[in-house]
């Protein structure tokens, strides 16, 4: 497992250390012990073997192996390892713009390695889900730029949430793309909101990836004449969620419409399961014209759902089914392996790593660039084995990569021979 660690980032990233020698480091370096390459691997690690606390990096990693596999991954010579506040301190004074462009390099990375192309919708588009979740939560006011809200008991909670935007794949991979943090601004009257958080996210997501065929994958908050203007001028795709009561007068046009076109209806049976599509064309709102389809989904127990989405793509028969399945049904993929991975998977997404507010937001961004190479590692280089049948739970494997960082130590001439050697990773299908 070693080995396929060394593997990944050879592969993906072989210019990895020169990018981590290029952060700006806000510390005094002369009145430095440890490089900030060295801790910013420490704090990759602590997230991929799921230790849930930088506190925990003092008795995990305090091993002659553990120290070794260190030096050999960061590629650094340390004699002892550092305090878990020193890298905390190193990423309170770390630009928080530092490991955004880190994570955009990552991810351009793999998209010129054609990595991700397979998995676009319509052959086209990369589909980007965007939602918000929540990060921190405090009994007191944590900064200036807490969100609040008074609970059913009558506390006050203070709360940080985060919106992101994550590029899906069929596979499972969700590689986070861009992130925009919902604080209030000091004297705000007003409270910060995710539409408000979206209306800065989309231009920054659109500026890091200018030439991207992007499609966004959208709640129906955003079902909103101001963010279909916004998603026109950056030239973005979109399938949104309608939810039922949103947009009455398009909805009964679109019910009006069903009815007088019933030869764009098709039937796709998935074993018992049998879906329904219907779809119209040009519904309005204000100034803006869409599409919407809709899929009627019933199981062999006789259980029914409804899904309804609007887009600005063309609907037809030939589609229907892609632009449902691939495309509106796959934004549960950002909660369900994006947010709900790094909350129950050892992540510990709500964990609060750092009360300083710059630290606390280069965790996060850490967090999820960890997030990407661990993806990579368990979808791609370890693909053959049988994860969670072998080991009993994902988060059981970063378990066994623990125990394997601490028991066992590859020697520099296996590191030269993965690193100089060249291989192809191919990534799991399911």
């Amino acid at each position: 497992m070693l080995a396929e660690v060394h593997r990944t980032i050879a592969h993906f990233f072989p210019e990895l250390r020169q990018r981590l020698d290029a952060l700006a480091d806000g510390r005094d370096r002369e009145a430095c012990t440890y490089p900030l390459r060295a801790l910013v691997w420490a704090g990759l690690l602590m997230f991929l073997m799921g230790l849930s606390a930088r506190r925990r990096l003092r008795f995990e990693f305090n091993s002659a192996f553990g120290l070794a596999n260190l030096n050999a991954v960061a590629q650094t010579d340390l004699e002892t390892l550092a305090h878990p506040d020193t890298l905390a301190y190193a990423l309170q004074k770390l630009p928080v713009g530092e490991l955004i462009r880190l994570r955009r390099w990552m991810v351009q990375a793999l998209l010129r390695g054609r990595v991700l192309e397979r998995f676009r919708l319509r052959g086209r588009f990369y589909r980007v889900a965007v939602d918000g979740t929540g990060y921190l939560t405090f009994s007191k006011p944590h900064c200036p730029h807490c969100l609040s809200r008074r609970l059913s008991n009558g506390q006050v909670q203070y709360y940080h949430p985060v919106l992101e935007a994550k590029l899906v794949c069929d596979n499972g991979l969700v590689l986070s793309l861009a992130t925009e943090f919902i604080v209030n601004a000091d004297g705000a009257d007003k409270q910060d909101c995710e539409l408000n958080a979206f209306k800065r996210l989309l231009p920054a997501l659109r500026a890091s990836f200018p030439h991207l065929p992007l499609c966004l994958l959208l709640d129906g908050l955003y079902l909103n004449a101001p963010v279909l203007t916004l998603l026109r001028q950056h030239h973005c795709a979109w399938i949104i969620t309608f939810k039922d009561g949103a947009l009455p007068q398009a909805a009964a046009e679109f019910e009006a419409l069903a009815a007088m076109t019933p030869e764009h209806q098709r039937t796709v049976l998935d074993g018992p399961t049998r879906r329904s599509y219907r779809w119209v064309s040009d519904l309005t709102h204000g100034e803006h014209r869409f599409h919407a389809f809709e899929c009627l989904e019933v199981t062999p127990q006789g259980d029914s759902t409804r899904f309804r989405w609007a887009t600005h793509l063309e609907v037809t028969a030939a589609v229907v089914e892609e632009l449902s399945w691939k495309g509106g049904r796959a934004r549960w993929k950002i909660e369900n392996e994006g947010f709900n991975m790094q909350k129950n998977g050892g992540y510990a997404l709500e964990h609060a790593y750092a009360h300083h507010w710059s630290a606390a937001r280069n965790f996060y961004l850490l967090m999820q660039i960890a997030h990407l190479i661990g993806q990579l590692l368990l979808k791609g280089a370890l693909r053959h084995v049988r994860l969670v049948q072998t080991f009993g739970s994902l988060r059981a494997v970063a378990g066994r990569l623990l125990e394997a960082w601490r028991t066992a130590v590859l020697t520099p001439e296996q590191i030269a021979s993965i690193r100089a050697r060249p291989c192809q990773i191919r990534f799991d299908d399911s």
